[in-house]
């Protein structure tokens, strides 16, 4: 198993003119949940539950550090009518590496802070439409 270092992750997210941007440098922790919505089939007389799938679901949690520039970043593109490029990849951008991809809103931002922590800038993304799992 080749296992990798999350210090080598890259995050990029669309700014408000619609250019992807590296947002590396202030991001500890970017979590991508995919998930699959399922509908019941389960008819009379069957034993067990049955389902059938239907449609693809997904979200980022990403955990940063505060910067004035990265709150910009994430103000002037919240409220957009419009969705967001988001790439993310876990072992850094060397091709061949895994990649995914998609689009997605601005669903929150939670500036916070503690007295013997760092400020922090938390942020979620729900993906909307096809999201690709790739490579670079």
């Amino acid at each position: 198993m080749a296992f990798v270092a999350g210090k080598n992750s890259v995050f990029k997210l669309d700014n408000s003119g619609g250019s992807i941007t590296d947002l590396s440098s202030y991001i500890t922790d970017v979590s991508v949940d995919f998930g699959d919505d399922t509908a019941e089939t389960t008819a009379y007389g069957d034993t067990s539950k049955e389902y059938i799938l239907t449609l693809a679901d997904g979200s980022i949690s990403v955990t940063a550090l505060f910067d004035a520039t990265l709150l910009a970043h994430l103000g002037a593109v919240r409220g957009s009518s419009s969705t967001l490029s988001y790439e993310f990849y876990p072992d850094g951008t060397t091709s061949g590496k895994p990649k995914i991809n998609g689009e997605c809103i601005l669903t929150s931002m939670s500036p916070g802070s503690s007295v013997g922590g760092t400020a922090t800038l938390n942020f979620a993304l729900q993906c909307s439409g096809a999201q690709t799992i790739g490579t670079a």
